[in-house]
């Protein structure tokens, strides 16, 4: 990870070309003892100095002559990239929201309700984050992305929490695999086989807590798929079971080679949930947006 921002390349490439901090601080608009914090503030960062006193005067010495060399083609890298893509004075400027998506996936579904907001704000556009080292609620709280959407029991006191809709957690299995026949399936059900996963992040309020811990069982072997996609191939493939959610896994039954079953008698309810972070500068916009998605979502599932 780079330790020096473009602002201290520009210093010291400035203070190059200049040859002085007096004459560097009028080229950059800034003050002389701004210029100066600057050129510290990037040897402390490195580690190393940069510059060396010539009389009266602060030059470069030449790690700082390297550090200049370098800072021309970066800047010049950056220039290029922002000017190309800076939009003109009469185009709307791009407003990007990013979303956290859970790991078994909600793309069968939201995309067309972003389609439809869209239509309404056609400057907006919606990023994925699908780094499954974190769960979407932690994200939203360190203010990483714009919006969550995650599944089961949440709790923060820096989020909101908006309902979406009610669904359920369900076995899933191959269609000629021992267990397939059963009207539901215990937590016993899944100890011969392999149980394929997509994340091994401990939840709040999904199989752990409703399945896993209430019968005093784990998997014995477990297989970390990654992505629901994989997770589900693998099921096909009859290397294991997983469980997922009624709502993700309907899509892949179409060709008959997959069943779902109901875990426990009584089944595994499970709520979807849209979160923001509370306090966000765009609360407005965002509280609109999940408002409408839970309305949409309401009309669907």
């Amino acid at each position: 990870m780079a330790v020096l921002d473009l602002r201290h390349y520009r210093v010291i490439r400035t203070l190059q070309t200049q040859r002085t901090t007096v004459a560097a601080a009028e080229e950059l608009g800034l003050t002389q003892s701004a210029v100066s914090h600057q050129i510290a503030e990037a040897e402390r960062r490195l580690g190393r100095p940069l510059t060396r006193r010539v009389g009266r005067r602060l030059a470069l010495n030449t790690a700082g002559e390297l550090l200049a060399a370098a800072a021309e083609s970066i800047l010049r890298e950056a220039e290029y990239v922002e000017r190309n893509l800076s939009a003109g004075p009469d185009v709307d400027r791009t407003e990007i929201m990013r979303i956290a998506n859970y790991a078994y996936s909600s793309y069968k579904w939201l995309p067309w309700f972003l389609k439809e907001v869209q239509a309404e704000f056609p400057s907006l556009l919606f990023e994925f984050e699908a780094n499954t080292s974190k769960l979407p609620v932690r994200s939203v709280a360190d203010g990483e992305v714009d919006i969550g959407i995650e599944p089961g029991t949440i709790s923060s006191p820096s989020v909101h929490v908006e309902p979406l809709f009610a669904d359920e957690l369900v076995g899933v299995c191959h269609v000629n695999h021992k267990v397939a026949s059963k009207d539901y399936l215990e937590a016993a059900d899944f100890l011969d086989d392999p149980f394929i996963t997509y994340s091994s992040i401990f939840e709040t309020g999904i199989e752990e807590d409703l399945f896993w811990r209430p019968s005093g069982m784990r998997p014995r072997t477990l297989l970390n798929a990654g992505l629901t996609d994989a997770v589900v191939e693998l099921v096909r493939a009859e290397f294991g079971l997983t469980i997922l959610s009624r709502t993700t896994i309907t899509p892949f039954l179409k060709d008959k080679e997959l069943t779902c079953l109901k875990l426990t008698k009584n089944g595994l309810p499970l709520q979807w949930n849209a979160l923001y972070r509370l306090g966000s500068p765009r609360a407005d916009r965002l509280e609109w947006i999940v408002g409408n998605l839970r309305e949409w979502c309401q009309l669907r599932f």
